[in-house]
């Protein structure tokens, strides 16, 4: 296999804008507080179309680097009116991905009452809001969801949502003084090692046995920014980490997995 590129000359490259999370030491960044947001679609329309997204699911963790996973949030959003056009798209994409029923589907949550109990989660007492990362390729559909979740339902916050990899980058840089590329950050986020791994997904996609879970993506985040870089700073993996139970019990990785495992796996060496 090819190693992706590790190390993109500093001079060509523009560092990420870190201000927001005044990381000035490893305390500060060890006990930082990181939400990890992805919202799952029943499908998507073209640009030009005003609904361009239909939300179903929606999935949220709270982690830091020193603690790991702390908190999770997850809900299945109610389409309410599909608009005409949108049934026949909705169902082929949900066949071929979560799954979520379009209709009938006792599980969903209005999308006012949705919005009001993310909220909750991610800013329960008053002052400033803590940052919010989700996947450069979701960044598009969850912040448009987010939008139109805030206009139907009239809650306006207009959260600032960041890039989870440039998070990645940033730290990697703060603390070792150079970066790794946003391809090897891609591939560290991307690997299927966390797949099955029990206590990652909904129970629903659980029990379906559905690999595409909005909780899943989130968490699974927090597992692969863990392996890489809790060592580096010290600090023991626990299962708040990453699933040790699971992956230690089986003792083995599968063909699947081992193709998606970045180049740094089991290395407590940053990527250059």
């Amino acid at each position: 296999m090819r190693r992706p590129g590790m190390l993109v000359p500093k001079q060509n490259v523009s560092p990420p804008d870190m201000s927001s999370l005044s990381l000035k030491n490893d305390q500060a960044l060890l006990g930082g507080i990181f939400y990890f947001l992805n919202i799952f679609s029943h499908g998507e329309l073209p640009p030009h179309c005003e609904q361009r997204f239909l939300p179903c699911e929606i999935g949220c963790v709270k982690y830091s680097l020193r603690d790991g996973i702390l908190a999770d949030f997850h809900r299945f959003i109610s389409p309410g009116e599909i608009p005409r056009g949108f049934r026949f798209h909705c169902q082929a994409a949900s066949d071929s991905s979560h799954k979520i029923p379009i209709s009938n589907f006792e599980s969903g949550c209005d999308q006012a009452t949705v919005l009001q109990n993310l909220y909750r989660f991610i800013h329960p007492n008053p002052g400033k809001w803590p940052p919010i990362y989700c996947k450069s390729d979701d960044r598009a559909r969850v912040s448009w969801c987010l939008k139109r979740m805030e206009r139907t339902s009239e809650i306006q916050q207009n959260l600032e949502l960041l890039a989870v990899e440039d998070l990645v980058v940033g730290i990697y840089q703060q603390k070792f003084l150079k970066e790794p590329s946003k391809t090897w950050v891609r591939s560290l986020l991307d690997v299927a090692m966390w797949d099955y791994s029990s206590n990652t997904r909904c129970k629903w996609h659980e029990e379906h046995d559905i690999l595409f879970c909005a909780l899943a993506v989130c968490k699974k985040i927090a597992y692969c920014i863990s392996n890489s870089l809790a060592t580096l700073f010290g600090i023991q993996l626990t299962e708040a980490h990453v699933p040790l139970r699971d992956y230690e019990a089986s003792n083995r990785v599968t063909p699947k997995m081992m193709m998606a495992l970045p180049s740094s796996w089991g290395s407590n060496r940053p990527p250059f």
